[in-house]
């Protein structure tokens, strides 16, 4: 969101511009879609730019981020992952190609996608279930757009209705199910980071 703004241009304190932000955010885009960082660390870092109030709290949420892979991924194959009777998912830092096959029958698998660690702008995530389902976990202001056909089950998109962060990566999931369903749910800010930079940056009382 864009707040109407008088900055001083006389005043460091401030923003230059909004401009600043807004590159900052698509910066971090970038560096989400090329495997540097994980959905949960761009999520968090992109929701503190946009409250940022002054110059060096950009600075500071801009500082120590991990170098940008270098050139883009060769293309692969699509990724398939196939679970009978076994659970199971997907946590820790994992890598998300342009396209992942999910299969679960009589089974139920978890995707985190908060340590996933994309590889292109746009992913798609296709998920057959029969008898059991599959659940999504994602950060809050990652774009996902649910949609594909259910007989005897069910598709919920349990999110909140918030705006994606501007820039964001899109996962596209195309759900198929029998006999099953499959839910995508938010994953909780693990923590303000804003407020843990602003908490750094106040002096030592006595």
């Amino acid at each position: 969101m864009n707040d109407a703004r008088t900055d001083d241009p006389n005043d460091a304190t401030q923003p230059s511009s909004e401009y600043t932000r807004e590159t900052a955010v698509r910066g971090l885009g970038h560096r989400a879609t090329s495997g540097s960082l994980t959905l949960d660390e761009y999520a968090e870092r992109a929701a503190a730019i946009q409250q940022a109030a002054t110059t060096e709290e950009l600075d500071a949420l801009l500082r120590e981020l991990p170098e940008e892979a270098a050139g883009a991924p060769a293309a692969r194959r699509p990724r398939w992952l196939v679970s009978v009777f076994v659970g199971g998912g997907l946590r820790g830092r994992w890598r998300l190609r342009d396209h992942l096959r999910v299969v679960a029958i009589f089974t139920v698998r978890t995707l985190d996608l908060g340590t996933a660690q994309l590889e292109a702008p746009e992913s798609v995530i296709t998920l057959i279930t029969a008898f059991g389902g599959a659940s999504i976990i994602a950060p809050q202001g990652v774009s996902i757009q649910l949609s594909g056909c259910a007989l005897f089950g069910g598709r919920d998109d349990k999110r909140a209705e918030l705006a994606p962060l501007p820039d964001s990566p899109l996962v596209r999931v195309r759900a198929f199910s029998l006999f099953g369903g499959v839910r995508i749910e938010d994953r909780p800010p693990r923590r303000n980071l804003l407020d843990v930079i602003r908490a750094r940056s106040k002096p030592t009382g006595s």
